[in-house]
């Protein structure tokens, strides 16, 4: 069992949950959500998302998923990792969210880490070449949106 937290801009992060828990079931615990908004302070945001950090990791290992490299989420997450030890994955999507979600109830961190990374990965494709692939080159308007 491990915790997640998940770190956004807006309300991405709610969101995704949410989507990711009608596929794959609600989840109760151990799972909380942040959203940075317009207006908000960057400072205590992060300070937030510390203190939660701090506090799912007397429970076990923590896996924070965040948004974008280089935004306010991921360098308050950078920030807390220079004061605590818990693995950290960017460009936070939704089936790497329903990997995590489905595998952390019965899985150690360990053990899943590498197909929630492997999912969130694989979920970016080129379905143009992907197709055209498949049809051997043969439908070459298939990318033109003219067509």
């Amino acid at each position: 069992m491990f915790d997640i937290i998940l770190v956004s801009h807006g309300t991405l992060s709610r969101a995704l949950l949410e989507t990711a828990e009608l596929i794959a079931g609600e989840r109760k615990e151990g799972i909380k959500t942040f959203g940075l908004q317009l207006g908000d302070s960057v400072d205590l945001f992060g300070e937030a998302v510390t203190a939660a950090i701090a506090e799912s990791l007397t429970r076990g290992d923590v896996l924070v998923l965040s948004d974008m490299r280089s935004g306010s989420p991921f360098n308050v997450t950078v920030g807390a990792m220079t004061q605590y030890k818990f693995r950290h994955i960017t460009g936070l999507n939704l089936p790497m969210v329903i990997e995590a979600v489905s595998t952390q109830s019965y899985a150690t961190l360990d053990e899943a880490f590498p197909d929630i990374l492997d999912a969130g990965m694989t979920a970016v494709a080129d379905i143009n070449a992907y197709l055209d692939e498949l049809d051997g080159g043969g439908n070459q308007k298939r990318g033109d949106a003219s067509a």
